[in-house]
């Protein structure tokens, strides 16, 4: 097995309303990662989800969604050995999608606290409302079939739907034991995004959206993906400014905490060379280990010849296929180890 040894990215650390003494913190990267999110020939596309289940036996269990409509179970062994299953649909959930104008999937969320899954789902075309939303879905006890599936009906709904449009839905979507946080992926002004977002959270019992906050003065410019790591901690991914987000709320889900940090794109065996990243989800297993997976931007994804000149031949197929990256990372405070179990409070 790989020795747990990690390479230093980059760092920003922040507080708010004077909060605590600064303390230092780091961002790592595991030396095994980054890598492509394939095994032989069996490979994902254009994945925009990812959620940890368990881990067994040395095996942890993941769940990969793409934003093409595909499911997949993904299994590490040691590391770094990549193991995937395709995910089927039963004929009831095929009948459930057979109106969708795209099964745009674009967040998938185990929820241990109660043993459930949600995915979000984008909605396409002029009737985007329709389609948009979180979906509570079930898998057979194997995780190779989806057998269930149901939206859920957020309120009030003029609210959820409010910042909606076609193809710009819910990129974060996390739980603890009492809440929702639903993250809008970002505002659109033309074909760019502007400067920030949304974050709503809601009552896991009612569905009411109790909470909304613009992320401006955050410094968050979008959502791609969130993780709470326990009741009113969350982590958030902002592909737009390649950042990592540890936001902590008191019980009246005021931010009374927030960290970020930079993170940068490299290619899997050239860590020294960079590419162009679009990070979409985030999670982490028991160990704290924090994964992020690419979403590849096409038009940008494969590098420019000066860089790709200076790859294999393997990596350059990879590259040209759009296969996704995931990258595995460490929150840790100076002077502590990286194993187990280093949390910032």
């Amino acid at each position: 097995m790989l020795s747990k040894l990690y390479c230093t990215i980059l760092v920003h650390f922040l507080f708010f309303n004077g909060l605590g003494q600064s303390q230092s913190v780091e961002l790592v990267r595991d030396i095994a990662y980054p890598n492509w999110l394939k095994s032989e020939d069996y490979h994902t596309d254009q994945t925009s989800g990812i959620t940890f289940v368990n881990s067994q036996s040395g095996k942890k269990t993941f769940i990969l969604a793409d934003d093409l409509g595909s499911l997949h179970r993904f299994v590490i062994l040691e590391d770094s050995i990549f193991k995937f299953y395709p995910i089927h649909f039963s004929q009831s959930v095929i009948e459930y999608f057979k109106d969708f104008p795209k099964l745009d999937f674009e967040e998938i969320v185990y929820d241990s606290y109660e043993d459930k899954f949600y995915l979000s789902i984008e909605g396409n075309t002029e009737a985007y409302a329709d389609w948009v939303g979180i979906y509570e879905i079930k898998f057979n006890v194997s995780i190779d079939t989806l057998v269930e599936i149901q939206k859920i009906n957020f309120h009030p709904e003029e609210q959820f739907l409010k910042y909606t449009a076609w193809n710009i839905g819910y990129e974060g979507l996390s739980v603890d034991s009492r809440y929702f946080y639903l993250g809008l992926e970002g505002f659109l002004s033309g074909k760019t995004f502007t400067d920030s977002t949304v974050l709503f959270i809601a009552d896991k019992s009612s569905k009411e959206i109790i909470k909304e906050i613009s992320t401006r003065q955050l410094g968050i410019g979008s959502i791609t993906g969130l993780f709470c790591d326990e009741d009113l901690s969350v982590w958030l991914l902002d592909r737009n400014n390649l950042k990592i987000f540890h936001l902590e709320f008191d019980e009246k889900l005021n931010i009374i905490s927030s960290i970020s940090f930079n993170f940068e794109p490299v290619i899997p065996n050239y860590t020294n060379l960079n590419y162009v990243g679009s990070y979409e989800s985030i999670t982490m297993d028991e160990e704290g280990n924090t994964y992020i997976v690419d979403d590849p931007w096409r038009q940008f994804f494969v590098p420019p010849e000066n860089i790709l000149s200076q790859l294999d031949e393997k990596t350059i197929d990879n590259f040209k296929k759009h296969i996704p990256i995931i990258d595995r990372l460490k929150i840790k405070t100076k002077g502590a180890k990286c194993g187990p179990g280093n949390k910032i409070h």
